[in-house]
């Protein structure tokens, strides 16, 4: 299933948030951006996001799984799209889970540095 977005607005951010089953601490985490930028599309469905969070949005989808990628397709094509915000979770595992989808964010740009440095090594 290859969904493509020609241009992210809130709306469809909110619905990749929603296939990915993130809160909103949990999907800025991943974006590297701030809560209150996810709020935002929530409030504001209609926002064009900037031309870098449109690519970040891009590969986000791109590196989602087939489960992913499909809950999002269904979204998009039912207009099942999100537009409030996700529902309260207990702060402690909210920041936990902020915390753990920054580590993977981490582990993921190590990995891609390393790969890298591996292909360098071994041209």
């Amino acid at each position: 299933m290859s969904e493509v977005v020609t241009t992210w607005t809130g709306r469809t951010a909110c619905a990749l948030q929603a296939a990915l089953r993130m809160t909103n601490e949990g999907f800025a985490a991943k974006l590297g951006v701030a809560v209150r930028t996810v709020a935002g599309w929530h409030r504001n469905p209609e926002i064009v996001p900037r031309t870098e969070m449109q690519q970040i949005l891009d590969v986000t989808l791109e590196r989602a799984n087939d489960g992913v990628r499909g809950r999002f397709a269904a979204a998009l094509s039912c207009g099942d799209v999100p537009t409030t915000a996700a529902p309260a979770v207990d702060p402690v595992v909210s920041q936990m889970a902020a915390e753990m989808a920054l580590m993977q964010a981490r582990i993921d740009a190590l990995q891609e540095q390393l790969g890298a440095l591996a292909l360098r090594i071994l041209a």
